[in-house]
């Protein structure tokens, strides 16, 4: 319990490593997330219907 208090008050803050990824997201400007966001997105729906289209052709064979 006394733990939980310590944590809470902030007395043992432990220091959490930066990634690249938290970096680009705390830093980038708001063009550049929407840029990188788009493309992500684009490419998850790109994936998504080869997935499709695999499953149906592997459904008609």
């Amino acid at each position: 319990m006394i733990h939980k208090i310590k944590t809470f008050l902030g007395f043992k803050r432990e220091i959490k490593p930066t990634t690249d990824f938290s970096a680009f997201f705390h830093n980038a400007s708001s063009a550049e997330k929407k840029k990188l966001l788009g493309a992500v997105v684009r490419e998850a729906n790109k994936d998504q219907r080869d997935l499709v289209k695999r499953y149906d052709l592997m459904k008609t064979a």
